[in-house]
C-alpha cells in the first residue's frame, strides 16, 4: 500500500484510457541528478497538496486528531522529506487555511506544450507576480482559458482491493462512480474509482461506508492527446515544469508530453 501512494505522488498520466500509470522517465535528457531532483521536487508537492487536502477536509492541523494527515505524514517520511519541511508546511497551512483560495492557471511552453498548474494560496496576486518572474526566465508564458479544452477533468480514488471486479463494478454504480478497474502493484491489489471531480469527495466518503480502505483521491487533469518534443524543447519545457513546482503555492501540474 505505501508504494501506491508514494507512486501516485509523483506527476500521473492516463495512457490509452487506461489507469495512470508510473513516474515520467525524461528520455533525452542527460542530466540525471537534475532529473532526479524535479522528481524529487514533483514528489514533495504532491504531499503538501495531499496535506492540505487532509486538513481541508477534515478541518485539523494536528496529526492525533487528523487519521488521513497522520498517514500522509508517514508516507512523506518514509519518502525521506525532511522533517523541518513536513513541520513548516503544516504550520503554513494551518495559518492560511481560512484565506486560502484554489484556483488554476494555464502555461503554454515550445512547440505544441501546455500546462495546468493547480495552486493554493492565500495571496493571489503574489503568487501570479511570482509565476511571471519565473516563466520570463524561461520560455513560458501565461494562457487564455482554451487549453483546458485540451485536457480531460477526472477524479480518481485508489482503494485496497475488496471483493471482485463485479461487486466493485455494482459499487461503483450505486455511489455514482463512472468507472472502476483492477490494477496490481508491489504484489497489491487495488481498485481505481473514476468519478466527476465535483463528486470525488461524496464518492469517496460512499465508499468508505462500503468498508473501502481509501489509499488516496486526486482530482487530475489528463491530456486528450500528447505531445513528443525534440530535445531542445523538452529540456525547455523541464526548465518551465522545474520552476513552476519551485513556487511553494504550486500544489500540482499536469501536462501533454509522452509519458513511457
Amino acid at each position: 500500500m505505501n508504494r501506491v501512494l508514494i507512486n501516485r505522488c509523483i506527476y500521473l498520466t492516463l495512457k490509452d484510457g487506461k489507469r495512470f500509470k508510473g513516474h515520467s522517465k525524461w528520455q533525452n535528457i542527460k542530466h540525471i541528478k537534475a532529473a532526479n531532483d524535479h522528481e524529487k521536487m514533483v514528489l514533495f508537492s504532491r504531499f503538501r497538496n495531499q496535506m492540505k487536502f487532509a486538513i481541508k477536509e477534515h478541518g485539523s492541523a494536528k496529526p492525533e486528531d487528523n487519521l488521513k494527515l497522520a498517514q500522509i505524514i508517514e508516507q512523506a517520511k518514509k519518502a525521506n522529506m525532511p522533517l523541518a519541511t513536513i513541520k513548516n508546511c503544516i504550520e503554513k497551512i494551518e495559518s492560511r487555511k481560512d484565506k486560502t483560495k484554489e484556483g488554476t492557471i494555464e502555461i503554454r511552453g515550445p512547440g505544441s506544450y501546455v500546462m495546468i498548474a493547480h495552486y493554493m494560496t492565500d495571496n493571489t496576486k503574489q503568487m501570479q507576480l511570482e509565476l511571471n518572474c519565473k516563466l520570463k526566465k524561461c520560455s513560458g508564458k501565461i494562457a487564455d482559458s482554451s487549453i483546458k479544452n485540451l485536457f480531460a477533468h477526472i477524479g480518481n480514488i485508489i482503494v485496497e482491493k475488496k471483493g471482485t471486479l463485479e461487486e466493485a463494478t455494482d459499487d461503483a454504480i450505486n455511489v455514482g462512480a463512472e468507472n472502476v478497474e483492477e490494477f496490481e502493484e508491489d504484489d497489491e491489489q487495488y481498485f481505481q474509482f473514476t468519478c466527476d471531480p465535483k463528486d470525488t469527495l461524496k464518492i469517496k466518503h460512499l465508499l468508505e461506508s462500503r468498508q473501502y480502505y481509501v489509499v488516496s483521491v486526486t482530482n487530475d487533469y489528463v491530456p486528450h492527446n500528447v505531445v513528443q518534443l525534440n530535445e531542445s524543447d523538452l529540456k525547455s519545457a523541464f526548465q518551465i515544469r522545474e520552476r513552476i513546482l519551485s513556487l511553494e503555492d504550486i500544489n500540482d501540474i499536469y501536462d501533454n508530453i509522452v509519458q513511457d
